[in-house]
């Protein structure tokens, strides 16, 4: 595969290395086939890497400042806005003015991606299942994703504990491992659990995040609390799709080809026939045949593929986005805080809100403690050294919080994504206004002020930023799943009227993105697919 015309055969193809494609690729491994994988595969640029690869071969307290003080030169802040998040100082996890993948957009903040393991290059790791009742127009069960969900955290690393936020939300683990807590963070989980009764009335669950985050030490590859998570970790401890391509190619189970741009799917009653193209280079095309196919592109790239292969005429769909907003909280108690021993700068905790006033579904937050980006966006204000400022701001950091949170996708503004005619390749990706006006963002936070004293926390009043539709990636539901399917909806194995062998497992079947995180649920979905698929094998 790499002149003009090429023409191969295979079993079974996932496009994309993305969470889904992993976990569709893992479900179809397991059950004996050899699969093949083609992605457009980007890396991160050459020398992106030297400055955390010196730093992984050091344990943290042996660290030259010189050399931690440039890898957090990598990620730029703003107190007013929440950038795109890099990956150890790089854009390469998302498609920004790529020449096969062109976007135009209108009040959006999400880019598809394009690198090989998707946006969990640069995703915060948050690991959560759905409720039943937040998935209650689903064509299929929470009780069918159960096995699925155990399925994916048995080769996904899971951080966390049984806690009070287990009888809400089950681990579907029996072995989580516990990070380690900083010292603020540990006093805002106490005054959550001393009012625990108050603010289970109200309608507030808590506990210990989860996060797909390796944190036993053992193999070399584990947390060890080093503070750069949001820059990018030199252990590699948090999860990467990625991770699970290298052990499925190191073990012989899949071939894995990178490079390429699948352009259209055509489909016959024996099987697929997939076109493409080599990445920069358009004239440089292939065709593969197929048995079968799993689609799992990220909701976006999946939706402009089933369009060019369908022809459909109308060429726009709608994308649903679990709406994304964040708000810096004060604490009542004050804890010390340092940028040299901030520890875990991922998320620490969850919160949960059932609130019929504000919403009918779930409202997921997770909070952060301090942390030195916190620092760097105020000293880009004032002419003082990031470490004076700490110093002089001891008494308000420690009672820095922030929150970030997500409405389910029903009560959010989404996306409509186009496609151009003959000749005009951009895809187009257009934000809805928010008819309330950030309204149940607002009431939500007026609902914390509210339970201020059970919670330990207040939002500090007009620094809270709601995101335009896409900023937190979590959108979906262009070619939904439905019992019964309409023109370019899914069956339960994703499959779109007319075709049997192609299957489409990412988020752009969901057909609803629920509040608590989605890529977990993502995994699950797909992994469930392609273990039907892989045992009624076409």
């Amino acid at each position: 595969m790499g002149t003009s015309g090429d023409h191969d055969s295979a079993g079974f193809v996932v496009l994309g290395s993305g969470p889904a494609g992993m976990a569709a690729a893992h479900a179809l491994c397991g059950a004996g086939h050899r699969v093949t994988v083609l992605d457009a595969g980007d890396r991160i640029e050459p020398g992106r890497m030297d400055v955390f690869e010196r730093l992984a071969g050091l344990e943290p307290e042996r660290w030259p400042g010189e050399l931690v003080e440039l890898a957090r030169d990598s990620f730029p802040v703003d107190v007013r806005r929440v950038p795109l998040k890099p990956a150890y100082g790089s854009l390469f996890p998302y498609a920004r003015e790529d020449p096969d993948l062109a976007i135009e957009a209108e009040n959006v903040e999400t880019l598809p991606s394009l690198a090989c393991g998707g946006l969990s290059n640069s995703w915060g790791a948050s690991i959560l299942p759905f409720r039943e009742r937040d998935i209650a127009d689903w064509p299929i069960s929470l009780e069918e994703l159960r096995p699925h969900y155990e399925a994916v955290l048995g080769f996904v690393p899971v951080a966390g504990e049984h806690d009070e936020l287990a009888g809400v939300l089950p681990l579907y683990t029996g072995a989580p491992r516990a990070l380690r807590r900083t010292r603020q963070m540990e006093v805002v989980l106490g005054h959550l659990r001393r009012n625990a009764v108050g603010l289970s009335e109200a309608g507030f669950n808590f506990g210990a995040s989860r996060l797909a985050v390796n944190a036993s030490v053992g193999d070399g590859g584990g947390c060890r609390h080093c503070g750069l998570c949001l820059y990018g970790c030199p252990y590699g401890a948090i999860y990467n799709a990625r991770h699970t391509l290298e052990r499925l190619v190191s073990d012989g189970s899949v071939d894995y080809r990178s490079g390429i741009y699948v352009d259209r799917l055509a489909e016959d009653e024996r099987s697929v026939t997939i076109d493409f193209h080599h990445r920069r280079r358009p004239t440089d095309r292939g065709r593969l045949t197929a048995a079968g196919v799993f689609v799992a592109c990220g909701a976006i790239s999946s939706t402009r593929l089933m369009l060019d292969s369908t022809g459909w005429p109308r060429r726009t769909r709608r994308l649903v986005d679990s709406q994304y907003f964040i708000s810096p909280m004060l604490t009542v108690r004050r804890a010390p805080v340092s940028a040299a021993e901030q520890g875990n700068t991922l998320a620490q905790l969850f919160l949960e809100l059932d609130d019929p006033r504000i919403s009918s579904n779930t409202i997921h937050m997770q909070l952060y403690g301090y942390n030195d980006l916190m620092l760097a966006a105020l000293a880009r204000h004032v002419a003082l050294s990031p470490r004076r400022l700490e110093r002089l701001l001891q008494p308000a950091l420690g009672r820095m919080v922030i929150v970030q949170g997500y409405l389910h996708s029903a009560e959010s503004p989404g996306l409509e994504l186009g496609r151009g005619g003959r000749g005009d390749d951009r895809v187009r990706l257009v934000g809805e206004h928010d008819p309330t006006d950030g309204g149940r963002v607002r009431g939500l936070l007026r609902r914390l002020a509210a339970n201020g004293r059970r919670l330990g926390m207040v939002p500090l009043p007009g620094l809270a930023q709601v995101g335009r539709p896409g900023k937190g990636n979590h959108v979906g539901g262009s070619l939904s799943m439905r019992s019964a399917p309409g023109e370019l909806e899914t069956d339960t194995l994703g499959r779109l009227p007319g075709w049997r062998r192609v299957s489409v497992v990412d988020a752009a079947i969901l057909p609803s993105v629920p509040a608590t995180t989605v890529t977990l649920s993502v995994m699950a979905n797909a992994h469930r697919i392609a273990t039907r698929v892989a045992r009624e094998e076409p």
